[in-house]
Formats: C-alpha cells, structure tokens, sequence
C-alpha cells in the first residue's frame, strides 16, 4: 500500500502543537510522519555581488537543528523521519513537498505574523491542518471531538467526507454544523449533509447556528478537538480563497483547524478519502 505522509512543519516552540498534531494524525490514519523544515534558499548569481551560498548553508544547518529538537515531541511508537526542504518561499517550497511525497495533510503551526499560512493555504495541494499557536510543551491528547462546517457547497461536500473518515479512523464523536441567518437556510444545509450522513452509515450529531456564521462557529470551536472546513479555491489571497468565514476560524480558532481544498476529488483508498498531495500538484 502506497504511503501517503503527514508533512508537519517545524520551525521551534511555536510549532510544537504542529508536531504533536502531525503524530496525532499519523497514528490515527496509519501513516508516517515527516518532519520538516524550509529555508529560504537564495539561488547562485553569477555576478559582481557577493554570492549567497553561505547564506544558504547557514540557513540550511539552523533548518537541520531545529529538527533535531522537534523529535523530542513526538511520541517513540510513531513513524517519523525528517527533511529539510530548500524554498524560494516557505509556502511554495512546502507544497511542492507535499506533492513530491503525495502527503495527504500538511500540518502547521499559526506562525505569530501568519505569512506562512497565508501562502501556504491558497496553493496547497492537499488538507491543510493550522494548530493554535502555542508553546505548551505537554503532550496534545487524542482527537476525540470533530465538528465540521457544512454549508451544502461543494467544497463542504469533501471538508465532511475528510471529518467522516477521520471520524471513523479515530472513533471521535462528529459534529455537523450549518451556520446561518436564518433557521430556513441553516435547515436546508442540514438536510443536505443528513442525506450524506445517511450514505455513508457514520453516525454524527447535527446543529443549527444561528447568527453570524464566523461569530457562532469561531465560538463553537471551543468545543472540539478539531474543527473541518472546506476551501474555496486555488491561486487567490486567503480572504477570497476561503470567504471570511473560514478565514477568520484559520486566524482564530480555538482548536486545530483542517482545511480541505476545493481541488481534491473522491479516493476512497486515500487516508482521508480524497486525493493526496501527488494528484493536485
């Protein structure tokens, strides 16, 4: 069986909740964990400037210790290796990644200026994972509530099959929400993701917000251990990729975030069932 692996970017303390996300994820879905770090690489000019290559390899070597110290966050029964990846631009450098490994989820910290994520979000080849930026150095627990935003979009269609199916892989209690104005337009959301639910034979708890939706879900996320939302599509600002809805939950939300591209399609043999990093690269 083909490995598709959890890509968890490590750039110090701050990313700690990534690592431990990433080894979360990899347990629960059977895959192995890759540990990475980019740098930004400066290309050799042939010119009359001094030329950047010991930029380059001292940039590299803090990408390489910072590894060494991401290991001590995860857990000895869980698969890692690691790799330092070279990138003109962080974002970009770790998409292609991703597609070279075909992940299937890219998980990263909430880096304090949000550059990363910002770059990274729009262009990513497959699910995204955004854990809360934090330094807590205690072991993250096991992911036993998921709550999934569900607007009867298509890109909500593959943000609910990923929550199904990590739902199953990790026995987690799943919670399908639809956030809206009115009880009419949440209802008929609702209805919708019932019909899935009912296909697909997962058991799941389903709920109406009513209000604004990025104030009832940002508030709801409180609850959970993960949150799930879909995207928009690719190549645009993280405003107009996801709506400010879900750009908001990627800025502020109170639990980890996964974000799943409008890009994927159905793969029932993918971990999350839909396409990994290879086929939308």
């Amino acid at each position: 069986m083909r490995e598709h692996p959890i890509v968890a970017c490590y750039a110090g303390l701050d990313s700690v909740d990534a690592v431990q996300l990433g080894a979360e994820l990899a347990t629960s879905l059977h895959q192995p964990l890759v540990l990475a770090s980019a740098y930004r690489y400066e290309p050799v000019a042939l010119s009359a400037r001094a030329l950047p290559a010991p930029d380059n390899e001292r940039r590299a070597h803090a990408a390489e210790q910072a590894l060494s110290g991401a290991r001590r966050f995860v857990p000895a029964r869980v698969d890692a290796r690691e790799s330092v990846i070279p990138a003109g631009e962080v974002g970009e450098g770790l998409s292609e990644f991703a597609g070279e490994i075909d992940a299937s989820i890219i998980v990263v910290g909430r880096d304090t200026e949000g550059d990363v994520t910002r770059s990274l979000v729009p262009r990513a080849p497959c699910p995204v994972a955004v854990a809360p930026l934090s330094a807590a150095l205690a072991p993250a627990g096991p992911i036993a509530r998921i709550g999934v935003a569900y607007d009867g979009s298509p890109e909500a269609h593959w943000a609910l099959v990923a929550a199904l199916r990590l739902a199953e892989a990790t026995a987690a209690e799943l919670t399908v929400m639809s956030a809206a104005s009115t009880t009419d337009r949440a209802g008929t959301a609702l209805h919708l993701a019932r019909l899935l639910l009912e296909g697909w034979g997962q058991p799941a708890d389903t709920r109406m917000l009513i209000g604004n939706p990025r104030d009832v879900l940002l508030d709801a996320t409180a609850e959970f251990d993960l949150m799930v939302c879909g995207s928009r599509g690719r190549g645009r600002p993280l405003s107009a990729l996801l709506g400010s809805v879900s750009a908001c939950l990627v800025a502020h939300s109170q639990c980890p975030l996964l974000v799943v591209p409008s890009s994927v399609a159905a793969n029932p043999g993918a971990p999350l069932g839909v396409t990994c990093a290879a086929a939308n690269a």
